[in-house]
């Protein structure tokens, strides 16, 4: 009888602990992240997502995916985010776009200080103008004489309607007072193709991906986009020193849908600063003109809200909208 009390006290006692430690939540990451990517491969943001990725995965255990999904200006990529379970395993590469974007449609598309719970800055950088040598142009000031001589005769590259390349390209426009045509692409990667085919004349974009093509002649870098020369190109000027006043920066970030518990924010915050400060990250990308640059959540989020009020100023000014 003592015998068989026994095995049944135990047999619900390991019943007991097999339940409490199947109620117990499982520790995050406990399987594979999906990073998405809202353009084409083989852009910058595809690359440095790539780059990312590579290092989350040794730093946090699991595999960090990256998935493109282009389309509608970064909207469908951006949405399938704010779309997905707020866990922590799925996470937008986002950039300038994801601010711009809802700003060019009428109808509602998300928020993207409301729909989201915002992660870390990872990047921040200047664009390269880079033009085709077919147009045999070597500088800003024979760029912008070369457009008011042929209006709407030169075209401009983008990633897509609503990026920070078009929007630079947009702001170029007005203050060289040029009449300059939009071709907006799904992704950096195939616009440059483009670029680099004589499609196209003139993108603003990354460095990079595009050092080797400015090296070996398949590009002219005519100027970047930041108030000042940038570290990595000393010798190139910068637009402003023919268009005072003009400014085009690029940032990328990593963002979760909504209500994404906050330790969870809090881990993958860790993670990315660590990833960042990797020689194998940041040294890469500083030699191509991009500064490595996190953030608190608290300071991305407030970034994007004082961004998303620059650029509806600069969008009525323009009068840019979806085409």
């Amino acid at each position: 009888m003592k015998k068989a009390l026994l095995i049944a006290w135990l047999s619900a006692l390991c019943a007991t602990t097999s339940w409490i430690a199947q109620a117990q939540p499982r520790e995050f990451p406990d399987k594979p992240l999906r990073l998405v990517v809202a353009y084409a491969p083989g852009g910058a943001t595809d690359i440095v997502a790539r780059m990312l990725a590579q290092e989350l995965t040794q730093i946090l255990g699991q595999s960090v995916i990256v998935e493109n999904k282009a389309g509608g200006g970064t909207l469908v990529g951006s949405d399938s985010v704010r779309r997905a379970p707020a866990d922590g395993y799925t996470l937008l590469f986002g950039t300038n776009a994801f601010i711009i974007t809802p700003l060019l449609h009428n109808g509602p598309t998300y928020d993207p200080i409301k729909d989201f719970s915002h992660v870390s800055l990872t990047t921040i950088q200047p664009l390269a103008l880079l033009v085709s040598p077919s147009l045999n142009i070597k500088s800003v000031e024979q760029l912008v004489q070369y457009a008011k001589a042929n209006p709407g005769k030169i075209n401009f590259a983008s990633s897509g309607n609503g990026s920070a390349q078009h929007l630079a390209g947009e702001a170029f426009r007005d203050a060289a007072n040029i009449d300059i045509t939009h071709v907006p692409y799904k992704g950096a990667g195939p616009a440059l193709i483009d670029l680099l085919a004589g499609r196209v004349d003139i993108m603003f974009t990354s460095l990079v991906g595009n050092t080797d093509h400015i090296k070996q002649g398949r590009l002219i870098m005519v100027a970047t986009t930041g108030q000042k020369r940038g570290l990595a190109t000393p010798d190139t000027p910068s637009v402003s020193e023919f268009l005072p006043g003009y400014k085009a920066y690029t940032w990328q970030g990593v963002i979760a849908p909504t209500q994404t518990p906050v330790s969870t924010i809090e881990k993958l915050n860790v993670a990315i600063k660590k990833a960042t400060s990797t020689p194998a990250f940041y040294e890469k990308l500083n030699a191509q003109g991009m500064e490595v640059q996190t953030s608190s959540p608290e300071e991305m989020r407030a970034r994007l809200a004082a961004e998303s009020l620059e650029y509806q100023s600069l969008l009525r000014k323009t009068q840019t909208t979806i085409k």
